[in-house]
């Protein structure tokens, strides 16, 4: 009987020890699983950190890309029209030379009545 009794206090004792051992195995798997749990969860942030930083990258360069191509047509449009207007004033100048030569008393006298004119309306 003595043995039993041995047996059965034995039992008893390890009871606590194999508690405290289940509730540090149940401990330290939830550790472990916090600590999975937080990674991934880093790994996510950092993911949508680098895909709106890219983002945000794409549509700045987008748009600089835009801007640039609006300025140089804008430009080449403005350039356009003034060799136009360049060419057509000249042609203007080329044609009224052109009549003063070919009719210059008639040119004097129309110049004198536009200064008439003119003085006229700066008097009144």
């Amino acid at each position: 009987m003595t043995n039993a009794k041995e047996m059965r206090d034995t039992k008893v004792k390890d009871v606590p020890e194999e508690a405290g051992n289940t509730i540090r195995e149940g401990a330290q798997n939830a550790a472990n699983s916090m600590s999975e749990m937080v990674g991934d969860a880093k790994d996510r942030v950092t993911q949508w950190t680098t895909n709106a930083t890219d983002a945000a990258k794409q549509a700045f360069d987008s748009t600089t890309s835009a801007a640039k191509n609006a300025f140089e047509s804008t430009t080449d449009a403005a350039k356009q029209a003034m060799d136009t207007t360049a060419a057509t004033m000249k042609d203007f100048g080329t044609e009224m030379t052109d009549v003063v030569k070919r009719y210059p008393i008639q040119a004097v006298l129309v110049g004198f009545g536009v200064g008439l004119l003119i003085g006229r309306t700066v008097r009144s």
